[in-house]
């Protein structure tokens, strides 16, 4: 046995050593004449804490013969050894460990390996679970690595709630098992949860646990499961499968499942994250439509009291009452826009607007933005020049809508300029025709015009304190632009005023 190369070491039934060989005492650096005769697992103590340490007594027990990877430190060094562990006949325990230097040289050189190949798949999977926002794409990315990583023949992610589990991801030969639920009582999934370590086990089907007994079709032998756990929430296990007629999984493989877990873990936490984000943003913009409607009626009714106080069917009115009126309608009109600016923001975040194309002179839309804005002009005593071309331009498009971008346009030019005058000009450009509202009031500062139509965006606080406004009018102008396939275009100086050009194709 000393001129083997394998290190053996012979215990027997009541796991006292009975015999080991000069390898043997080499590697594990306790002396032979120490070794026989003592407890074998008080003799060599990190045995005991190694996973391998299951698989021993496994084979004690059922006499299968073992084979799993060891990792030693030895002289402040971390050596790598592959074992198999046997029974003979008189129930002794024969454990050989890889063959001295040589074979232990190898099995390192193969360890390296394997660890790079294992750190390309797991920054491979960092870019693939960072591309993939879509749920169920990325649970199926995180079983395929798994099982890929760990031999497997399949894979699952099993979510935990309070009492009950559920395969909520499965491929390969557990595919068929997605949506299984199961009791969380005495199983895995919940003993690794709470331990927090890489549970194994040899033969599932054979093991009564609560998701074999659901899945007895499925031929599943030995099983690895990791426990899912981010920022210290428990999110679910990661299960890795072979069949029945598989070799047992390896340290070495609880290792790698233990790396691709702590992946998957972070990547389910942020995709989770997100859905929520992106939920409560729907939750967001249902409550604006929903709201904006019911602003909608009692305004609707309010501007029609309006008018028939003014049209005097309830009446004569005084000249005071009159004005009382004429402002109450400014405060409407003001009310109506802001309704109408956060309903639009509503239907183009959930993809409601669709284009409605008419044809129509230009000259005529440019004429109607100007009668919707003259009235704020007059408020300021700022003129409002409007200049249309001298050839008739028609054009097709949704006039509703490009009458909403220029009235936005014209009336943040109106709302921002104290002194001056605000123009509004029509060009024909080609295949494109061109609306530009031009101001002379404070501009804005280069580093703004990149966040200019970012939707509920102020420029300035104080500004938006004094003048009000909801933030959307040029974020709406912008999405209604990009819907007709035109564009906005933006000249600016701070203190010289703004140029803001829409251009729209003809057709």
């Amino acid at each position: 046995m000393d001129a083997l190369g394998d290190a053996i070491v012979v215990i027997g039934p009541d796991w006292r050593i009975r015999y080991v060989n000069a390898p043997w005492e080499r590697i594990l650096d306790v002396q032979r004449d120490q070794a026989l005769g003592a407890d074998f697992w008080t003799t060599y103590p990190g045995l005991g804490d190694d996973p391998g340490a299951s698989m021993i007594r496994a084979t004690a027990g059922d006499g299968a013969t073992r084979r799993f990877d060891l990792e030693h430190w030895l002289a402040g060094e971390l050596r790598s050894y592959g074992v198999r562990v046997a029974r003979d006949d008189a129930g002794c325990v024969i454990i050989a460990l890889a063959r001295s230097f040589h074979m232990v040289k190898s099995t390192r050189d193969r360890t390296l390996e394997d660890r790079n190949e294992e750190n390309a798949a797991l920054r491979a999977l960092a870019r693939q679970t960072a591309e993939v926002a879509d749920m169920p794409a990325l649970l199926s990315i995180l079983c395929l690595t798994a099982s890929a990583q760990c031999s497997g023949q399949g894979a699952a992610l099993i979510s935990t709630g309070d009492t009950l589990g559920e395969l909520v991801s499965a491929t390969g030969i557990i595919a068929d098992a997605q949506g299984t639920r199961f009791p969380l009582e005495g199983s895995v999934a919940r003993e690794v949860v709470q331990s927090r370590e890489v549970g194994m086990i040899e033969d599932f089907q054979s093991s009564a646990r609560p998701l074999a007994l659901h899945m007895m079709h499925n031929p599943i032998g030995p099983v690895l499961v990791a426990p899912l756990i981010a920022h210290e929430r428990e999110l679910g296990v990661l299960m890795v499968v072979r069949d029945r007629h598989s070799v047992p999984f390896t340290t070495r493989d609880a290792q790698r499942l233990s790396a691709v877990a702590d992946y998957a873990s972070l990547a389910v936490w942020k995709s989770q994250l997100l859905e929520q984000a992106q939920e409560a943003d729907r939750a967001k913009g249902r409550f604006l439509a929903t709201m904006s409607h019911e602003l909608r009626t009692p305004l609707t009714a309010l501007a029609g009291y309006e008018e028939l106080l003014v049209d005097a069917v309830l009446g004569p009115l005084s000249d005071p009452q009159r004005e009382v009126l004429e402002r109450m309608h400014y405060v409407t009109q003001h009310l109506s826009a802001m309704i109408e600016d956060v309903l639009a923001f509503t239907n183009l975040e959930t993809g409601g607007e669709v284009v409605r194309a008419t044809d129509f002179l230009a000259a005529d839309l440019l004429t109607a933005v100007a009668a919707v804005v003259q009235p704020l002009a007059d408020q300021k005593k700022l003129p409002l020049v409007v200049e249309s071309a001298s050839t008739p331009i028609r054009m097709t498009t949704d006039i509703d809508k490009a009458r909403q971008i220029l009235v936005n346009l014209a009336g943040n030019a109106v709302k921002f300029t104290e002194r001056g005058e605000v123009r509004l000009m029509l060009f024909s450009d080609g295949d494109a025709v061109r609306f530009e509202v031009k101001d002379t009031g404070i501009g804005i500062a280069p580093a703004d015009l990149q966040r200019l139509f970012r939707p509920f965006t102020q420029l300035d606080s104080g500004l938006t304190r004094r003048h009000g406004g909801t933030g959307l009018g040029l974020y709406i102008a912008h999405r209604f632009a990009t819907l007709l396939r035109g564009a906005i275009q933006v000249e600016s100086e701070p203190g010289h005023g703004s140029t803001f050009t829409l251009v729209l194709p003809r057709e």
